[in-house]
């Protein structure tokens, strides 16, 4: 007997039901990719937020006592979506790394551009040339425009994108 050359051949000595078993792996396969896609689109748009809110929330809580347990509370918050995403996913669908490391890129430079901003408005006024504490207003921009990067990030994972 010989051996097929075409996939022609092939699918001509395949049975109704090995064609079922494969076809139902490919359908298992999909639907496990379309779920890694939403826990890292998830988990990158949950890392873009907790970076932002802490950017507001640190700030307004501020040389208070509740300094201490924003930090504490962040630390944790990103330590369990940091478990979760890696409980949750077995693999990285296509181009999900790259693109979640890019808008953590993205995110950590806004983040840190804030913080030093913040950081010479404070000795500014500390030194009687700005007035009173930060806008709340202003507080709670930087922390949407921080996550930003990572929100198109967990969209473009999400919808299969890459970068």
């Amino acid at each position: 007997m010989s051996t097929p050359t075409s996939g022609e051949d092939v699918m001509h000595e395949i049975t109704p039901r090995e064609a079922r078993r494969r076809l139902d792996h490919l359908e298992a396969a999909t639907a496990n990719r379309d779920a890694e896609r939403r826990i890292h689109a998830l988990a990158t748009a949950g890392f873009g937020v907790l970076m932002g809110g802490y950017l507001t929330i640190s700030r307004v809580v501020e040389e208070t006592r509740f300094e201490t347990v924003a930090l504490v509370l962040y630390v944790v918050l990103l330590g369990a979506l940091a478990a979760w995403q890696t409980r949750g996913a077995l693999a990285w669908p296509r181009h999900a790394r790259r693109t979640s490391w890019l808008g953590l890129g993205g995110t950590f430079v806004l983040f840190m551009g804030a913080v030093v901003l913040f950081n010479v408005r404070e000795v500014a006024r500390e030194d009687g040339g700005a007035p009173g504490p930060e806008n709340v207003v202003l507080l709670v921009a930087a922390g949407v425009l921080t996550a930003t990067p990572m929100l198109v990030a967990a969209v473009r994972i999400r919808r299969g994108g890459g970068v």
